[in-house]
């Protein structure tokens, strides 16, 4: 099946693309499968391409402009090839009192392109800026001291803010870094430093609004380009009525980005309609494509990796631990209540061959969650990127400290449980997660229930669940942010939160007194 890889590589190298939709593509058809040490391509395919790289970057030059005359206090820096693709951005925002300031609100570097220095390209832009513009450069940095990515900021300049005002702000204000230039002699700098964090802390939804406005139009255009690349790609075999395995596996990756983007920009502050994907119109002949959400391909010599709990492995089926990802594809479906109720509309509660379509209208990948039953027990297996690897890595480590010092702890009644990954395995591309099968389902699915069904709706109205559900949630996050946030920020914002639930019965579980309505338990995984 390598061949698959090596003809759609020499149809990207020769199209007529340019270097970001061949990336784009490159990376949704071979991006996982390098992060398990497996090279489709040929070798004289990525020496080109990495030169190509490394050429743009030489030639790439920094613009400096205002979006929209409506964005006015907005600056955007831009790193653009001599081809004029964008290859980072740089946000920032002036605030003129009580000291002229350039907020940086964030820097970004497209993957391909990091580590190659654009990133500390941007910020010496942005400190030669602030220094003709006589003015001081203020970020919100979450990094911790002892990444390596700190030092970039610290060799430029940038200190940490309690250095200059003390420990005289709220803790939140500690992240702050601050660039003061040497001709600046500012004059009363605590008073007027402690002035400016608040003026900018209740400006934060405004900001963050209309720096959302940009990324959701970047990123609209973005999803628009990767969609005509692909289309043009597999124009013959579209024409075909047998699908194309390949076209449907990269058909598949795309739409199933594009509908996580689609559902976090709907929480997003300042999202309109104006911004819909919708405006993306996807043929008919895509949609009808049968999806393959999994990769199928193996290179040569490349055998599974499997890790975790050694009392699970050494149980798990010999079928499974040959060939993990043929054997957990042909699971049972996690029935999860959006998906039973949609099933039972179409009339079909057998396993489906789900058409991309069928994702459009559920707006999730049904397949990703697979149901797996040994040693009397029930399992949920979850399909993710092995991008995310070390992402879950250092959840688990989170999750571990949770568990030690929650024992005793309840938050509105609830006690914390933690719901680990007990096996990873990697195969194909394909990551596997292999978690315990909870009798709950996740928070926002929760939500939706009581939004949409009869039945919950009067239910809510009457004892305010949704309020229950919420209300819990928040006093847990609270209290993680309290107590490890400052090492595990961005882990304990990708936290799933697990509401206690009947599924057979799509109820949820309660514990109802005289005095109050509560849940007994949440988990967080």
């Amino acid at each position: 099946m390598n061949s698959e890889f090596i003809e759609i590589g020499e149809r990207i190298e020769n199209g007529p693309f340019s270097l970001k939709e061949k990336i784009s593509v490159i990376n949704m058809a071979i991006g996982d499968h390098l992060k398990e040490g497996n090279p489709f391509f040929t070798q004289e395919f990525f020496e080109n391409l990495d030169n190509l790289i490394l050429k743009t970057i030489h030639g790439a030059k920094i613009e400096h402009f205002k979006p929209q005359k409506d964005l006015n206090p907005f600056h955007i820096f831009e790193i653009r090839s001599e081809k004029g693709d964008s290859l980072g951005y740089l946000h920032m925002i002036y605030i003129r009192n009580p000291i002229p300031c350039y907020y940086l609100i964030y820097v970004e570097v497209l993957e391909s392109f990091r580590g190659r220095g654009l990133g500390k390209m941007m910020l010496k832009s942005f400190r030669e800026f602030v220094e003709v513009k006589n003015a001081i450069g203020l970020l919100d940095n979450i990094i911790p001291p002892q990444d390596p990515t700190y030092n970039i900021y610290a060799k430029l300049g940038w200190k940490n803010i309690k250095e200059l005002i003390g420990e005289t702000v709220r803790e939140e204000s500690y992240n702050y870094m601050i660039f003061i230039p040497h001709s600046m002699n500012i004059r009363r700098l605590k008073e007027k430093l402690i002035r400016l964090l608040f003026k900018i802390s209740k400006k934060r939804p405004l900001i963050e609004m209309h720096d959302n406005e940009i990324m959701v139009r970047r990123t609209i255009s973005e999803f628009q380009r990767v969609y005509e690349t692909l289309s043009h790609l597999f124009e013959k075999d579209l024409l075909s009525d047998e699908p194309d395995p390949l076209a449907c596996f990269l058909f598949t990756k795309f739409i199933a980005k594009l509908l996580t983007f689609r559902r976090r920009i709907s929480k997003l502050i300042g999202y309109t309609l104006e911004e819909s994907l919708e405006q993306l119109n996807v043929s008919d002949k895509i949609k009808d494509l049968p999806i393959l959400s999994y990769s199928l391909w193996r290179g040569n010599n490349i055998k599974p990796e499997i890790w975790g709990e050694e009392g699970i492995i050494k149980n798990l089926p010999e079928e499974l631990i040959k060939n993990p990802t043929l054997y957990i594809e042909s699971l049972p479906l996690y029935k999860r209540p959006f998906l039973l109720s949609w099933l039972k509309r179409k009339g079909e509660m057998n396993q489906r061959r789900f058409k991309i379509r069928d994702l459009f209208e559920l707006g999730f990948d049904p397949t990703r969650l697979k149901e797996f039953h040994m040693d009397e027990k029930d399992y949920i297996f979850e399909r993710v990127s092995p991008h995310f690897l070390p992402s879950i890595e250092r959840r688990k480590k989170l999750l571990e400290k949770i568990a030690k010092e929650s024992i005793k702890l309840k938050i509105q009644n609830a006690t914390i449980q933690i719901n680990l990954p007990l096996v990873l395995i990697l195969d194909r591309g394909n990551l596997y997660i292999l978690r315990k099968k909870l009798e709950g389902i996740h928070l926002e699915e929760a939500l939706e229930q009581i939004k949409t069904v009869s039945y919950l709706r009067t239910m809510n109205l009457s004892i305010g669940i949704d309020r229950i559900f919420i209300s819990t949630t928040i006093e847990v996050k609270k209290w993680l942010m309290k107590k490890f946030g400052y090492n595990f920020r961005e882990e304990i914002e990708d936290l799933a939160f697990f509401i206690p639930w009947d599924i057979g019965k799509n109820m949820p579980l309660l514990n109802i007194d005289v005095s109050k309505v509560y849940l007994e338990k949440i988990w967080v995984s």
